[in-house]
């Protein structure tokens, strides 16, 4: 008895002195997460300058969407610049990213360009390489534009965040599907053009706000990217994996016991499987090889409708959701609505339930407010605030936002300049 009250009591001196140990592995990956967080948060308020462009779009844009996907390709090397360690754990600097926003205001169309101010002169140099006749001019936030504490007595608002219903690997619609060769800029289909319409139509009072958050992914992400999309490709293709040979006395052992080799064990196929393809099976292996093969982006769609309950309209939402719908395709990838980020609680059977359905959208409605400001994900700073984030190419971002021409968009409500200012000649006479 007494060696076992000894045992006892150095077990629990044991559990006593070393009690936290477990909770160092279970909580390390959590304080590194946060940890971190705090340190990028800091970074943030007191490093970052956050820097607004317009771009005021000329009358006669001859270039094609095609001259929007070099502009992403130029502006993913302008701003990709991984951090170190020392920069990410201890100065808080991360990848930073670039917004894209498509905005209306009284039926007026804004495209407007955030990003780090350090790169400004790169983010410009990309836009003027393809569209030099456009005028680009920095401006303040138009957040700042609309009361702070939106929604309240006077102002309404509506909004939720994308998602993508299939993996990163699966494809939008882009702007080569509705091209055909040899079009006229003035025949093509552009979907843009039905969105331009739509925002011209919103009245004074009421704004609509598109924001698409881009943040370039570097090499090793884009390997990494290329190799997952190889295997689906694989996959989708019928294509066998290759197997490890057996062991040499396992097939002996066969020959003898069995009377058969490994190879005659095999089915013979005459015809490949691959080669057993669909036309749109084959179009989907493409696609999927199209979209693994160019600059990736993380990203991050958001929409919100606001505007005073006087002229509020809350059907307007619609047009954002038929924008995006244009892209949507059954076989590949579509876009769809976050739930989670959606504005709008459904009532339940449960009855007391449906007295909290007010105060929960309004939470919403705040929530989504303040991340559209700071463009932050919505679920930050919680270890999951990646979900709703999702890889999309320069080519499909280049289709959901380029600048139109005046063939394809006529719409009246798109800011444009006449002429485009330009430094006088050096040797103008004085």
């Amino acid at each position: 008895m007494p060696l076992m009250s000894s045992q006892l009591a150095y077990f629990w001196k044991l559990i006593l002195y070393w009690w936290w140990l477990p909770l160092f592995f279970f909580l390390n990956q959590k304080f590194i997460y946060y940890w971190k967080w705090w340190r990028t948060d800091i970074w943030f308020s007191t490093i970052y300058k956050p820097m607004y462009i317009e771009v005021k779009l000329p009358r006669e844009i001859v270039k094609p969407t095609k001259a929007m996907e070099t502009v992403f390709a130029a502006i993913h090397g302008a701003i990709y610049n991984p951090p170190d360690w020392w920069e990410t754990y201890i100065e808080g600097q991360p990848q930073t990213g670039t917004c894209f926003d498509i905005i209306s205001v009284g039926g007026i169309i804004h495209f407007y360009i955030r990003f780090h101010s350090d790169h400004r002169e790169q983010v410009e140099a990309a836009v003027y390489s393809q569209y030099p006749e456009a005028e680009i001019e920095a401006v303040p936030d138009y957040t700042n534009n609309v009361p702070l504490n939106i929604p309240n007595k006077d102002w309404m608002l509506y909004g939720w965040d994308y998602k993508l219903e299939k993996q990163d690997h699966y494809p939008l619609l882009t702007y080569k599907d509705f091209e055909e060769p040899g079009e006229k800029e003035e025949e093509k289909v552009d979907p843009l053009a039905s969105l331009m319409e739509g925002l011209a139509k919103i009245k004074p009072g009421e704004q609509m706000w598109i924001q698409i958050r881009a943040s370039p992914r570097g090499e090793a992400d884009h390997k990494k990217f290329f190799k997952e999309g190889e295997a689906l490709r694989d996959k989708l293709a019928f294509r066998k994996v290759e197997e490890k040979a057996a062991p040499l006395w396992s097939s002996l052992a066969k020959f003898i016991f069995q009377g058969v080799s490994e190879e005659e064990e095999k089915p013979q196929e005459l015809i490949p499987l691959e080669m057993k393809l669909t036309p749109g099976e084959r179009k989907n292996i493409e696609d999927i090889e199209r979209k693994i093969s160019k600059p990736i982006f993380m990203c991050g769609i958001r929409v919100i409708y606001l505007g005073r309950k006087e002229v509020w309209y809350k059907p307007n939402f619609r047009l954002a959701f038929n924008y995006f719908n244009n892209f949507n395709n059954q076989d590949n990838n579509s876009l769809s609505v976050w739930s989670r980020t959606f504005t709008r609680t459904h009532k339940s059977w449960f009855l007391p339930f449906n007295y909290l359905v007010p105060r929960l959208n309004y939470i919403k409605q705040r929530r989504l407010f303040r991340v559209y400001k700071g463009r932050d994900n919505y679920l930050v700073p919680l270890m999951d605030g990646d979900r709703g984030r999702f890889i999309l190419n320069i080519e499909e971002l280049a289709t959901l936002y380029h600048f139109p021409s005046q063939e394809v968009a006529p719409t009246p409500g798109i800011h444009r300049t006449e002429a485009k200012e330009t430094v006088a000649p050096f040797n103008l006479p004085t």
